[in-house]
């Protein structure tokens, strides 16, 4: 179905450690911990990941360090068919985050940007051109080349889709015209201030947002209540699929490839984002991050 789609993604590449237990911790406190592991991850190259497996055709750019983790990543992505020609190998240490996932498959995460700061603007711009049909970056990069990076999509006529992971008042304004933004609940705070709990402060945060991108359509994905999309006319807010949640770690990642990715071939919004609460019902079933991001195929399966 999307064999034929041209993908890039810029953004982070980082070695995950997971830690499961029964419950969070509290202050001060020390717990006994069930299960530790190590895996691929970063929310570009979980994308990345996301969209391959749901057959597009995908270049990653991004940089690692010279180290152990680095060439992991990259090797895991080059055997995964994603063309890893543009991530840079010269950064101080290749990114990290610490996964910490609770008895109910929630989770909180810290990251340790490492090279993915270092990534060079003018580098990533580069490695964007008119042959390509999307692009999706995040904010677990530099502004600069997030922005660089856009700007030159948006120029050349490419669908440039935003995710506002991780949280941080980023600089909207720097990237006028983007196709679609989607942040998560706490994104939406940490951009607009509005907390979107309910339908009321959804739309009006949907309506900063667009106001601050100029952004042809903003999603918000609302956790388990699904997402809501916003065209600058009507609000529409689609529930999710129901699903035995066992790691929420990189769903946000894979419903925004899915979503991506069916805005690319369709062009409808809706069954875009219905695309993408099918993929993010999978991925929220299963463990880790790129082992989590479901086939196309299965993605048909949901009903």
């Amino acid at each position: 179905m999307y064999k034929n789609i041209r993908a890039a993604v810029m953004g982070s590449i980082n070695m995950d450690f997971i830690m499961s237990m029964e419950r969070m911790p509290e202050s001060g406190e020390n717990i006994v911990g069930k299960t530790y592991s190590y895996a691929n991850g970063g929310k570009g190259a979980n994308q990345a990941t996301a969209l391959k497996k749901l057959g597009a055709d995908v270049k990653m750019i991004g940089k690692v360090a010279n180290d152990s983790n680095g060439a992991l990543l990259i090797n895991n992505l080059n055997s995964l068919g994603v063309d890893t020609a543009d991530i840079s190998k010269d950064g101080d240490v290749t990114g990290l985050a610490v996964i910490m996932l609770d008895g109910e498959g929630k989770n909180r995460i810290v990251v340790y940007e490492g090279a993915n700061a270092q990534i060079d603007p003018k580098t990533a711009s580069k490695a964007i051109d008119n042959s390509l049909d999307l692009l999706l970056v995040q904010f677990e990069t530099n502004e600069e080349a997030v922005t660089a990076t856009v700007n030159k999509a948006i120029s050349e006529n490419v669908l440039t889709v935003v995710d506002c992971g991780p949280a941080k008042n980023f600089s909207l304004e720097k990237m006028q015209g983007v196709t679609v933004i989607t942040p998560n609940e706490s994104e939406t705070k940490a951009l607009t201030g509005i907390s979107p709990d309910t339908e009321d402060s959804i739309l009006a945060a949907s309506i900063c947002l667009m106001e601050r991108s100029r952004a042809k359509y903003v999603v918000l994905k609302l956790g388990s209540r699904g997402c809501s999309v916003w065209d600058g006319n009507n609000l529409k807010i689609m529930p999710t699929y129901p699903s035995e949640v066992v790691d929420t770690t990189a769903a946000g990642d894979c419903f925004t490839a899915a979503m991506a990715l069916e805005l690319a071939v369709s062009g409808d919004i809706y069954k875009a984002c219905d695309m993408g609460n099918k993929a993010g019902s999978i991925a929220v079933s299963r463990l880790g991050a790129d082992a989590s991001m479901p086939t196309y195929d299965e993605v048909l399966t949901i009903r």
